[in-house]
């Protein structure tokens, strides 16, 4: 009774590890691969070694990997690159959805200018950019490097005579906790005695979904920009979105090849130049993505100060957004083709 329950659980623990090959193998050679394994297997053995859960699962991967054939694994790379830069564009779209589409207002930036500015200043305030993300180079097609601005309001402070520009920064920082903004840092930038100025100090920090960024150096004096803050789940709806997409590209690449292999030469070539179409619509949108996402991950989205990151900038480029949405087409044209039956083949009647 022992040994029949050990026999039983190691024929459940190989056929698991079977799993790893395609279904019509095991459907052909699976009985036979079973009875060797259990004929083979050490007496009072209850589950598999590890030497042999290990060579079932490479031997099985490796007959899936030669079911897909190369051509499917080219597809879903592409695939995959393709999807994973459509996926971090809707992940930080939507989660930018619920802000504000236009930059903060002149009344916005004069009202909170008494919580960051410790003096006086200026009872005007100048916006740069109507849009909470503007493109001014929307007009020439990838140009402008990162192609995307953060629009701002800014406000002029003055700085008393005789207080240097970090003096000033620490008053600004203490002024804006007091106000209660909170990520309040500050930031020194010295550069070369070629660059003027030659130092300046930034202050930054957030409140009420508003980012505030002063600017303080000893030639221009004290500058408050007021933009929208980068929303708490940008990060995490941007990495869930990429690696959503990267996953559904790469999926359906490789079950479109697998399923186009048992179609006609006709209908392969039209899914090779819809696949190539694809890839064309979507390259102009999810290759300016690129330094998009990077200048926004490892600088800002404003050459000259802070910004809240942006991840979906590619697609904002000119003529570029119609091409990804038109990508759609040829996408499902590639599905539809996937599913379509394959025509009956005509049998010859046989005579007596």
């Amino acid at each position: 009774m022992v040994d029949d329950t050990r026999t039983r659980r190691l024929t459940r623990g190989y056929r698991r590890w079977l799993m790893a090959y395609p279904r019509s193998y095991r459907r052909d050679r699976g009985p036979e691969i079973l009875a060797t394994l259990l004929d083979a297997a050490e007496p009072g053995r209850s589950r598999p070694a590890a030497r042999e859960a290990a060579r079932l699962l490479r031997h099985g991967l490796g007959r899936r990997v030669a079911e897909f054939g190369r051509r499917a694994f080219v597809v879903a790379a592409f695939a995959a690159v393709l999807g994973g830069l459509s996926g971090i564009a809707l992940g930080s779209w939507l989660a930018w959805r619920d802000v504000d589409p236009m930059a903060p207002t002149r009344a916005a930036a004069l009202r909170l200018a008494p919580t960051v500015l410790p003096g006086t200043f200026d009872n005007k305030a100048d916006q740069y950019g109507r849009s909470t993300f503007w493109n001014p180079y929307s007009k020439n097609s990838l140009h402008g490097g990162t192609g995307v601005r953060a629009g701002r309001t800014s406000v002029t402070g003055n700085v008393p005579p005789g207080v240097g520009f970090e003096q000033a920064a620490a008053a600004v920082q203490q002024q804006m906790r007091a106000q209660g903004w909170r990520d309040v840092k500050t930031t020194v930038h010295r550069y070369g005695p070629a660059t003027s100025p030659a130092a300046d100090a930034e202050v930054t920090g957030t409140r009420d979904g508003y980012l505030a960024a002063v600017v303080v150096s000893p030639e221009n004096g004290m500058v408050l920009d007021l933009m929208w803050a980068e929303p708490p789940g940008h990060v995490r709806d941007t990495v869930i979105g990429g690696l959503a997409g990267a996953l559904f590209g790469a999926l359906l690449g490789l079950a479109t090849s697998k399923r186009m292999r048992r179609h006609s030469r006709g209908r392969q070539r039209a899914y090779s130049w819809l696949c190539l179409t694809t890839l064309l619509m979507l390259a102009p949108a999810t290759l300016g993505n690129i330094p998009t996402s990077t200048g926004s991950l490892l600088a800002n989205t404003h050459r000259n100060g802070t910004g809240p990151s942006v991840y979906w900038g590619g697609f904002v480029i000119y003529g570029a957004e119609p091409l990804a949405i038109l990508s759609l087409v040829p996408i499902l044209a590639i599905i539809v083709g996937c599913l379509w039956p394959r025509p009956a083949t005509a049998r010859t009647p046989t005579t007596a």
